[in-house]
């Protein structure tokens, strides 16, 4: 971004006051394509107030609660390096998507130095061993370096693997195509949660 378009989305979101960073929370993850829309175009705090309020009435009496539970389990269990997985891809997809059947955490399988993997959510609450993983080739990129480790979501139709740089708690889907599909999944999610009232 330019220095003065910088300026310029900084000196909005010091408006939005309270809601500066609502976008972005979890109940922010929620909002459609065209929410994203309208919400950019606000400028104030008042404003700001005035969307969120249609935002979570659009959505039933449960939703905040809902939400906040869902934002308590990611943090829970998908935190890494301190970064709250309330915070991140892989809770964002966990908190729009719901709870999945588990999460395989493993080092990535050309990382020479893997030899187990973990498992939460299968009715543990702490992480499990699952396996040892063999050794296999070195990583082809430095993205992969630093993305090292694997979350695997199991859904019932399908399985996520968001890579984490276990050392700053970030993460990201490596795949191109499979980011552009997880999108579209998010963007199902965020209309269907509207719908659910």
């Amino acid at each position: 971004m330019k220095p003065f378009a910088l300026a310029v989305a900084l000196l909005f979101a010091a408006n939005l006051g309270k809601y500066r960073e609502w976008a972005e929370s979890p109940q922010g993850y929620f909002m459609t394509k065209a929410e994203r829309a309208e919400w950019s175009k606000v400028t104030t705090e008042a404003d700001a107030a005035r969307f969120v309020d249609r935002f979570l009435s659009r959505r039933g009496p449960r939703f905040a609660a809902d939400v906040a539970a869902a934002a308590k389990d990611a943090d829970d269990h998908l935190t890494v390096a301190g970064k709250k997985g309330s915070q991140t891809l892989r809770g964002k997809i966990v908190i729009l998507l719901g709870r999945p059947a588990s999460v395989t955490i493993a080092p990535w399988a050309g990382d020479k130095s893997a030899t187990m993997a973990t498992h939460i959510y299968a009715g543990h609450p702490h992480p499990q061993p699952v396996m040892n993983l063999p050794p296999s080739a070195e990583p082809a990129s430095e993205t992969r370096k630093l993305y090292s480790t694997d979350y695997k979501l199991a859904y019932p139709k399908r399985t996520i693997v968001v890579a984490v740089n276990p050392i700053t708690g970030d993460d990201r889907i490596l795949d191109a195509r499979a980011a552009r599909e997880l999108n579209e999944l998010l963007e199902a999610a965020a209309k269907a949660s509207r719908a659910a009232r």
